[in-house]
């Protein structure tokens, strides 16, 4: 079964880690993979070759730009894939029309949601309603995106299913030595209390409030330390306030880091901040390292701290309430335990990149049930990687 993922890049995000790992896992369950990008190839375009993919690009430029469908038909004429894989709206809005001009049997269309943004924007819901009349199947990382989906008539709800992302859960095995060798880097003592987060320093993410909210921490916590690990936009603005808050020697900005399994173990509470979300990785990859979580009651995270379930929430923005819930986690040993053991189990068991690779593939071999053509090919080609 020959699969290719489109995407606008393998820029370093978490949509863009969602789709290595089914490269990954893809070609394990014995798929012919390859990736088309559509503006530039990005800096994980290396990773997904030694992974085994092809990797293809269009240099869309920026703004609606028709030509691009042409460009990408002639790749699909070329490659002749059974099925297509878009992730995020622009991706599907292209290559879906696309396969149209790919003769029979046409290519199988899956599409990916991987956040909200239909009801803000009434632009992306107009290119969404296009587009997903060009999808087989119409995929949402959480039960909230599905929702809002369905709620301003995206696609129809029989193409509608929600498949959660999932994490390679062995790598942070093995990372409690990774993160006492970070402490050490940053100059951190072993017994020292780290507050961390990680992703880009961007507005959407708030980090704005976790340093409010660290700032009110220390007043009863002293010794601990907060640690950011990102780069992006607003790094300088950050540093800034953390000099006029004066918790700028306890503020350790880690940048971008390509292992960040090693800084999440040498943390001790971890927390998100966002003012949206729809199903974050780095909160699943939190829990499979063993670390409690703390996060803003927005988007996909209510879903998947399940009524505090698998971690404390607070109202987005209140760095107060940030504050209380850092502190608790902090200073009650037996809360944190308790969190950060039924959250890891909780990854475990729901949470892999096995289980999600299945699920995608459950619904590429229906899709291609449907064309008699393929049928027989497929269930011939399925017994042979069993």
């Amino acid at each position: 079964m020959k699969v290719m993922h489109v995407v606008i890049s393998l820029d370093v995000g978490g949509l863009e880690r969602v789709v290595l790992e089914l490269l990954r896992r893809g070609r394990a369950l014995g798929q012919d993979i390859s990736v088309l990008c559509l503006e530039r190839p990005g800096a994980l375009a290396d990773e997904a070759k030694s992974i085994g993919a092809e990797v293809y690009c269009v240099e869309k430029k920026p703004g609606l730009k028709f030509s691009t469908v042409g460009r990408i038909a002639r790749v699909l004429k070329q490659v002749q894939p059974d099925v297509i894989h878009t992730h995020q709206v622009g991706a599907l809005f292209y290559a879906g029309p696309a396969t149209r001009f790919c003769g029979s049997p046409r290519p199988v269309v899956v599409h990916t949601e991987h956040g909200k943004h239909y009801l803000a924007r009434k632009r992306t819901a107009w290119l969404g309603k296009v587009s997903a009349k060009f999808c087989d199947r119409f995929c949402c990382v959480s039960k909230d995106i599905a929702a809002e989906v369905a709620a301003c008539r995206v696609a129809p709800a029989r193409k509608i299913d929600v498949i959660y992302n999932g994490i390679d859960i062995e790598k942070f095995a093995t990372a409690a030595a990774e993160g006492a060798k970070v402490r050490a880097d940053l100059g951190i003592a072993p017994t020292t209390p780290v507050i961390g987060t990680i992703g880009r320093l961007s507005e959407i993410k708030r980090q704005d409030v976790l340093l409010r909210g660290f700032a009110r921490v220390i007043v009863s916590v002293p010794e601990a330390r907060l640690m950011l690990v990102g780069d992006g936009p607003e790094m300088e603005s950050l540093k800034k306030l953390a000099g006029e808050l004066t918790i700028q020697d306890r503020v350790h900005f880690a940048g971008y880091q390509s292992k960040p399994h090693a800084y999440l173990s040498a943390m001790n509470v971890f927390a998100l901040t966002s003012r949206s979300e729809g199903m974050p990785l780095v909160i699943l990859e939190a829990w499979a390292a063993g670390v409690p979580v703390v996060a803003s009651s927005v988007g996909g995270l209510v879903e998947m701290l399940d009524g505090e379930k698998f971690g404390l929430m607070f109202p987005s923005g209140n760095d107060e309430a940030l504050a209380a819930a850092l502190k608790r986690l902090l200073t009650d040993a037996g809360v944190a335990k308790r969190l950060a053991d039924v959250s890891r189990q909780h990854a475990e068991e729901r949470f892999t990149t096995r289980r999600m690779t299945a699920d995608y593939q459950r619904h590429y071999v229906e899709q291609l049930a449907t064309q008699p053509a393929r049928a027989q090919e497929l269930e011939e080609g399925l017994a042979t990687n069993r």
